[in-house]
């Protein structure tokens, strides 16, 4: 994994503004304007936006859970790309990477494609990967494949 930079202090002040803001437009429960600074926030990173540490991080998941949460399948996947990108993972290994794509294509209905996810979760992590709050998708993984035994 290579060396990620940090962020000029003036632009850092500057995203976690915008952020605040998003933030906020989510709490209030306006998803889709959370979205929107959200991306604006995302275009303040100077490309390659990979190069940077913690923002393109943490805002691409934020986007992937939003997306999901306004039923965009497009967005969820879009941003799922990205994320791994940003995480350096192009074999897609990443535990918090694959949950959260999961759980978003779970939430979306695309149980299939979830299914297909958690599958790769269970074989990479086992019963741990699905620790505490996504014991549920373990449940649901597990009936699946006995299903798909049949």
């Amino acid at each position: 994994m290579r060396e990620k930079k940090t962020l000029r202090t003036d632009l850092a002040e500057k995203i976690d503004g915008v952020l605040r803001e998003a933030g906020a437009k989510n709490r209030e429960g306006n998803v889709s304007e959370s979205i929107a600074l959200g991306l604006s926030a995302w275009s303040l990173l100077p490309a390659p936006q990979e190069q940077w540490d913690f923002y393109p991080q943490i805002m691409s998941r934020s986007l992937v859970t939003k997306y999901a949460a306004v039923g965009d399948a497009a967005g969820v996947k879009q941003w799922i790309d990205t994320t791994y990108r940003m995480y350096d993972d192009p074999e897609h290994r990443d535990h918090l990477v694959l949950m959260l794509e999961g759980r978003s294509l779970y939430q979306l209905g695309l149980t299939f494609e979830a299914y297909d996810i958690f599958a790769k979760v269970h074989e990479l992590y086992g019963r741990e990967g699905f620790a505490g709050e996504d014991m549920s998708y373990l449940e649901f993984y597990l009936k699946e494949r006995a299903q798909k035994e049949l």
